[in-house]
């Protein structure tokens, strides 16, 4: 197969190659021209770019100066027109439209108060008649003060959440008798703290001697401590004070029953106990469903000695206070009465 000389692939690069002086002719001219376009674009973006420069140039300058003067820095704003002046913008006296919003609040108060303190009452209780239950003597006596300061505390805290409540339901009710509130945060705190230093102006007795969950939670523990025999009144648990009735007064007198934990129906120990919310027995849930059901449905009369109130199965409630009360006093008569049997023993022998 023939090859190409050297000489003739030469002269055919030669041939194929453009001319080097013909490209340096035309390339200044375009590259010019190219230069020309650029440059104006380039001068008119760098105009408003360098006026902006400036401008924050002066800014920085004038913040340095104020600063310099121990003056705080000037803050931009284009609303500055429109800001409120916070330092001397007073409180604006509450009108009818925000009744509402503070009926609203108030109910909040009052949903926590019982959704979330409320258990409290009832945890305190719990533990105060189970304590009760398995301590004796010097033991139980400093167990049972201990959880009686903390149900006091729980007291107190009710009472303040209430303070809350009914400071915000008075301020909605002179709203919506068209009353304005002038300085509505001051009239609230002072409303609140009245009503708080009312209450720990009082004695004793009358903070919580007046206080169902309080007074239950000593009848539960002497209910325990001492079953079959009457409750005493409550001022028997709390001491008088300067400022109580005296002792012969009955202003303050609750208390004085019998708790009994037998059902009047079967006679014999609370099970599942139901409570009237009429009249107050109580009765084992399953015999008083069984009494009510052979009546019209009308109802039928309290199965209670001496009680006539009429009673529907509607009128049942459970209360699982009173039947963990009546499974304490079950156990520890069970237990009164093992004590029994072996000292009986011990005399026969």
């Amino acid at each position: 197969m023939p090859v190409a000389s050297s000489s003739r692939r030469k002269s055919a690069r030669s041939r194929r190659e453009p001319s080097s002086d013909r490209i340096e002719e035309d390339y200044p001219s375009q590259h010019a021209g190219n230069n020309d376009d650029v440059e104006g674009g380039d001068d008119e973006e760098e105009q408003p770019k360098r006026k902006v420069k400036k401008e924050k140039k002066a800014r920085k300058r004038a913040q340095g100066d104020s600063e310099s003067d121990n003056d705080p820095p000037a803050v931009e704003d284009d609303d500055e027109d429109n800001r409120i002046d916070i330092e001397n913008f007073h409180d604006q006296p509450l009108d009818k439209k925000e009744g509402t919003k503070l009926s609203g609040i108030a109910q909040d108060w009052e949903m926590i108060r019982k959704q979330i303190h409320q258990g409290s009452f009832a945890l305190a209780k719990d533990v105060a008649t189970s304590l009760a239950d398995v301590l004796e003597g010097d033991n139980a006596n400093q167990a049972l003060s201990e959880v009686d300061d903390i149900m006091k505390t729980l007291i107190e805290i009710d009472h303040e959440m209430q303070s809350h409540e009914k400071a915000l339901s008075w301020m909605h009710q002179q709203l919506m008798r068209g009353e304005p509130v002038e300085g509505a945060v001051e009239f609230y705190e002072k409303e609140v703290k009245k009503r708080i230093d009312e209450f720990n102006d009082r004695t004793s007795r009358k903070k919580y001697g007046l206080n169902d969950q309080y007074v239950q939670f000593k009848q539960g523990i002497f209910e325990v401590q001492n079953p079959g025999e009457n409750i005493p009144p409550i001022n028997d648990f709390i001491p008088r004070e300067e400022g109580d009735e005296s002792d012969d007064e009955d202003d303050l007198e609750i208390g004085g029953v019998t708790q009994d934990f037998k059902c009047p129906i079967t006679l014999t120990m609370l099970v599942n106990p139901l409570k009237s919310s009429t009249c107050g027995h109580a009765f084992s849930g399953d015999a008083i469903r069984e009494y009510i059901n052979k009546g019209p449905p009308s109802g039928k009369s309290c199965p209670a000695a001496g009680c006539s109130q009429k009673l529907t199965i509607a009128m049942l409630v459970a209360d699982s206070s009173l039947e963990k009360r009546a499974k304490l006093a079950a156990r520890r008569a069970q237990r009164d009465e093992d004590d029994s049997d072996v000292d009986d023993d011990e005399v026969i022998e």
